[in-house]
């Protein structure tokens, strides 16, 4: 199966709190079985709103569906996730793969 990316782009309430709160989530949530990344990007344009996005990596579909709940679960994500003021975008995405076998 193919490696899964789990992408979330986020508002967050305050920024340099959640600085905090979000390496101690990341710490716990990585050290789960079938957790093989966790990074964080930010927007860089200055006169837009700040936004993150927030994009985890599994092995694969299976994995990350077992996985992800427990986010919701564990008290150092749960931290993180009150930090949050809006989620604009949460899916799983996987490489492309177009009709001619190119990935895009």
């Amino acid at each position: 199966m193919a490696e899964i990316t789990e992408i979330f782009v986020l508002k967050m309430k305050d920024v340099h709190r959640a600085d905090a709160i979000r390496e101690r989530a990341r710490e716990d949530f990585t050290s789960l079985d079938g957790v093989i990344s966790w990074q964080t990007f930010v927007t860089t344009d200055p006169d837009r709103p700040t936004l993150f996005a927030e994009i985890y990596t599994f092995p694969d579909d299976d994995t990350a569906r077992a996985v992800t709940p427990q986010f919701a679960e564990r008290e150092a994500t749960k931290a993180f996730l009150n930090e949050v003021d809006e989620i604009l975008v949460g899916q799983y995405f996987t490489a492309y793969q177009s009709k001619t076998g190119a990935s895009a």
